[in-house]
């Protein structure tokens, strides 16, 4: 009766405490049902064992019964007008009509039409404040498509049919229509299509009409709205988004915030992070042989499946986050972690491991550093027997040694030991069910911190539990919270929590040693953050760190201590410095006592997600100004690292000058974990791969996804922009500190190479270009390396991976090429000096060339370098080919020159010379001395006749490879006669056929040849090899 009355069913929504659902039908209708949980007691399915066979396995049964629950239909209305969307509140539904009214409908199926919003009567204005206000002009055809609510933006994120965004508030908490008031969004090329609200940063999501999308934040001085960054795909990626993937259907944050998904109307989606860093995405789902056209996306517990449908089939996509999206602690920043529903996985990253004593190579270096790479994962799953309750996986934490993981669930924690590969867990499930962990996990020395709630008591705790002892209430540490735990961090022995109260506590940690290990806390100072947090929710991390402005006049110690406190509130990233003349005071942990810091928080930068420190006690003496730096991810904006300014002693060397400086820095993958000593960011991305079927085309070209660990070394990005700001003290400052690096030559290569590239191949004017700085700058380290050549090296290097066209830029800064190759053998380094040689190859003549050769020949027969002459011999060999093949395509044309002659080959008729294919061109007549026809057979192709090989120009070579390469050349030797003319005949040789190949004897005409062909052998290429005769240098090797 309802789809005669009321039409198909078109959309669902629930209440937000899942007591009742409201049905949405496609001819204005709404259906309101209630959910009763009277029987949720009784179980839906009861498993029974066979009278034959009994259950031994814990895997075998069931912990967790469905419910009986079932659906009541209430009441059932219909809207005039038809429905456009539905937000869902806590007290009733917001419906949009197409009429242009946003009706407010109790959960009960009554209309209260004095809270019935009227566009027309809205007035809508550019910000907040002082803007004048106006009206919709053409009102009456415009009505609200899309529409969604955020407590914590204080309205509903709107979208209209004329394609335009809007944001409504109003100033009463009820919303009635005459306190209601709009702000435009700035508007986009193309017209808006769908919103969506991420409450946790704060932000407004709009997806275009292009493909494209568009967030939007507050701005907290003017209170408009600003545009953040925007969503879309680089060129490399889809060269024209709009024709490859239509309009944004829908977006959708994830549960935790962090990310969000899009889709587009010809199919296909993509993932970003919430500011605007792409982490995967796919253009095409086909299925069944038919490309799917999206239309409905949504995520599932936790954001670990995605769930994408179209009118008939529903794709699931499984997916694994990284643990700092939800738990983000100081030793989650030390390696890549990532967290599935129900399991763990763990990378360490990469390690310079300094080498032993007495295996230092020759190179003059006093320690060899190397590097030990390790891209494999290590994938733990969890217990079946905590998951089967406890699902899905909310918080993962490792140590700061990568020995234990600890994990938790719905309910309690559970701790994994790396090393035997076991797991420890509660004793039984009342023991685990006794509380629940909201405010993430943290390790401190050999004690897990987790903040929970208790289930039973209904308290708020801080709990501690000793990885050396078994799971058990009867040996934790329990610490009473006044409010629930956000989240929370330690520094040394300091532990700071953040709780619903928008207060900071700051406690010291004291291990108390003995048969059973235990803590004792004492609060330090209690802060109120009040002022810069406008929700407790909105903040996403905490840190004490010895991150100081006033580094450069600090004295150091040695011991890193707690120097400021790092706020993440909705991507601001604020900055509390501690007050020196008034250290923390121990105060009692008492509510009606709140210590407040005397210095202002400062706002560092925004569009922040994560920030690493070094976690090191212990100052860094070889790397103090990498070590030193806080670096922060800003998404679609880059990483961005706040560099010190001092040198190695502490001390500051100009007075005028910034005591830190903040550089961008460009990465190619979302960054997890940031090895300071290493000067590497690791990281992960997916690679994108298709399933495809046999049968064409039935086919399905579903998208799976590989999980990769990435690596990037930073230094030559920093090195860059510090060079960039005219700080190329402190810049070779930081370089001297990484020479030990085995990938430092490397990074000095990659340095002055992007340079090259990038103001090589400008086509606007450089003003103040950056290569002769870049160029010094080399210079500067290889005086300070003496003992390695690093300025000739990267010069070389950097030449043979740059365009030949960049070669006169590069030199003009760097110096002539035949300058730096005389240096080179001056210095005895043969292996940078062949490099250059190849430079001089495609800057010189073959003359002066094999003269450079010749020289670094002598130098490597000196050297008794082996393999660099038989290199140089080689080298030689090819300018000889080269220059002889210039001189054949360069007919010697005189008066007296006869027409070349060409007799017929007696050979097989059929043979098929073709078109010439050979790498090396086609051979041409070269018009010379005339050669007795008998000539071929006095020189022979025995070769070894070495007095005609002296005096032939081209000379047959018997090389062993001839046979083998299936090619040989057969040429005449010159004769004073003058008499006739010579021609070159190539024939391919099969070695299986070397038998029916017969030569001319004496007093016959020449081989038959063709100009401008050649024969190609069975590896489809004439492989032509000739003896340079008057190569001396060669001759002797």
């Amino acid at each position: 009766m309802s789809v005669k009355n009321l039409g198909i069913n078109v959309s669902a929504l629930w209440k937000p405490d899942s007591s009742a659902i409201v049905v949405q039908t496609s001819d204005g209708g709404l259906i309101f049902f209630t959910i009763d949980t009277r029987a949720a007691d009784t179980e839906c399915y009861m498993l029974e064992d066979a009278k034959n066979s009994r259950r031994e396995s814990d895997e075998l049964f069931v912990k967790e019964a469905v419910p009986y629950i079932s659906m009541v239909p209430t009441t059932s209305i219909l809207v005039q007008g038809g429905i456009t969307c539905l937000e869902a509140l806590r007290d009733n539904v917001m419906v949009a009509a197409t009429s242009g009214i946003i009706q407010r409908i109790q959960w009960d199926g009554s209309v209260d039409d004095s809270l019935t919003i009227v566009l027309d009567r809205v007035p809508f204005s550019v910000d907040f404040p002082q803007s004048k206000k106006s009206y919709l002009s053409n009102a009456s055809s415009v009505h609200v498509v899309d529409l969604e609510y955020s407590f914590l933006l204080g309205g509903f994120s709107l979208v209209l049919s004329n394609g335009r965004g809007a944001l409504m508030t109003a100033n009463h908490f009820e919303f009635r229509p005459e306190s209601v008031q709009c702000v435009w969004v700035p508007s986009e090329p193309c017209a808006f299509t769908c919103t969506a609200v991420n409450h946790k940063y704060r932000l407004m999501a709009f997806g275009c009409a292009n493909a494209q999308g568009a967030l939007y934040c507050i701005e907290d001085q003017t209170e408009g709205i600003q545009l953040t960054h925007r969503l879309q795909l680089l060129d490399k990626d889809c060269p024209d988004m709009m024709a490859a993937c239509g309009p944004v259907e829908d977006l959708n944050w994830t549960p935790d915030g962090c990310a969000i998904a899009m889709i587009w109307k010809k199919g296909g989606f993509a993932i970003w992070s919430v500011f605007g860093a792409l982490i995967t995405f796919c253009l095409t789902l086909v299925h069944e042989g038919v490309s799917r056209s999206v239309s409905a996306l949504d995520w599932g517990t936790e954001g670990y499946t995605m769930w994408v449908a179209d009118p008939k089939v529903v794709f699931m996509y499984n997916f694994t986050k990284s643990a700092l999206s939800v738990n983000n602690c100081s030793t989650n920043r030390m390696y890549v972690l990532l967290q599935g529903d129900n399991s763990v996985m763990l990378n360490t990253g990469d390690r310079v491991v300094a080498q032993p004593h007495g295996s230092s190579s020759a190179s003059g270096r006093e320690a060899q550093h190397k590097l030990f790479s390790n891209k494999a994962w290590m994938v733990v799953q969890l217990p079946h027997r905590y998951m089967a309750t406890n699902w899905p996986l909310r918080y993962t934490v490792v140590d700061a040694d990568a020995e234990y993981i600890a994990v938790a669930g719905r309910y309690g924690i559970a701790f994994y030991h790396i090393a035997v590969r076991k797991w420890k867990t509660f004793s039984n499930d009342t023991a685990e069910q006794l509380f629940v962990v909201t405010g993430g996990l943290l390790w401190w020395r050999d004690f897990v911190i987790c903040g929970c709630s208790n289930t039973k008591t209904k308290t708020h705790e801080v709990r501690f539990y000793s990885k050396t002892r078994a799971l058990d209430h009867s040996s934790a540490v329990v610490w009473k919270s006044e409010a629930p735990v956000i989240t929370m961090n330690a520094f040394q022995n300091m532990l700071i929590i953040f709780s619903a109260d928008s207060r900071l506590t700051l406690c010291e940690m004291d291990r108390k040693a003995g048969d059973v290990p235990t803590i004792v806390i004492n609060v330090l100072q209690i802060i109120s953050t009040e002022n810069i947090c406008p929700h407790p929710y909105c903040v996403v991390s905490v840190d004490l760190t010895p991150v100081r402005t006033e580094t450069g006049q600090k004295k150091h110690t040695g011991i890193r201590e707690a120097e400021s406190l790092l706020i993440n509130v909705s991507g601001r990233l604020w900055i509390i410095q501690r007050d020196s003349s008034d250290p923390y005071k121990d105060v009692p942990a008492d509510e009606s006592v709140v210590t407040t810091s005397n210095v202002i928080p400062l706002l560092l930068s925004s569009c922040v997600e994560t920030i690493w420190v070094h976690p090191s006690t212990i100052s860094s003496k070889e790397k103090p100004q990498l070590c030193e730096a806080l670096w922060m991810f800003c998404g679609a904006h880059g990483m961005k690292v706040w560099m010190p300014l001092f040198t190695k002693d502490g001390t500051r060397r100009n007075a005028f000058l910034s005591r830190r400086v903040m550089l961008p820095v460009w990465l190619k993958s979302v960054p997890l974990c940031v090895q300071f000593d290493e000067a590497m960011i690791h990281g992960a991305d997916s690679d994108l791969l298709y399933e495809s079927g046999l049968d064409n085309k039935e086919s399905d070209e579903l998208p799976a996804f590989i999980v990769n660990r990435t690596s990037e070394v930073y230094l030559p990005q920093v090195l860059r922009q510090l060079l960039r700001r005219n700080l190329g003290t402190h810049a070779e400052e930081i370089a001297q500190t990484c020479t030990k690096l085995p990938y430092f030559n490397h990074s000095l290569e990659l340095l002055l190479h992007q340079v090259l590239e990038e103001e090589g191949t400008s086509s606007a004017p450089i003003p103040d270009p950056l290569l002769p700085s870049v160029v010094d700058f080399v210079q500067a380290i290889s005086k300070y390396l003496a003992s390695l050549p690093v300025f000739l090296q990267t010069i070389a290097h950097c030449a043979r991976k740059s365009d030949i066209a960049l070669w006169p830029r590069l030199f003009a800064e760097a110096g002539e090429p035949t300058d730096l190759f005389q240096q080179c053998l001056n210095s005895g380094r043969l292996d940078i000096a062949a490099s250059f040689l190849i430079v001089l190859n495609g800057t010189l003549g073959v003359g002066p060339v094999r003269k450079q050769a010749g020289a670094l020949l002598e130098k490597a027969r000196a050297a008794g370098d082996v393999e660099l002459i038989a290199e140089s011999a080689r080298f030689l060999r090819a300018l000889e080919m080269e220059e002889q093949e210039t001189y054949r395509r360069t007919p010697e044309m005189t008066p007296s020159a006869k027409s070349p002659t060409i007799h017929p080959h007696p050979g097989p008729e059929n043979m098929d010379l073709g078109n010439p294919i050979s790498p090396q061109g086609a051979l041409t007549f070269k018009y010379g001395s005339v050669v007795k026809q008998n000539s071929l057979a006095d020189v022979g192709l025995s070769g070894g006749n070495k007095a005609a090989l002296k005096k032939a120009n081209s000379v047959p070579f018997n090389n062993p490879e001839s046979v083998d390469g299936r090619s040989m050349s057969v040429v005449a030797a010159p004769d004073p006669t003058g008499l006739i003319t010579t021609a070159t005949g190539v024939q391919s040789v099969d070695r299986r056929n070397s038998e029916s190949f017969n030569y001319l004897p004496d007093n016959s005409s020449i081989l038959r040849y063709s100009p401008g062909t050649s024969v190609t052998s069975r590896n489809g290429w004439s492989r032509r090899r000739r003896f340079p005769g008057y190569a001396h240098a060669v001759e002797q090797v």
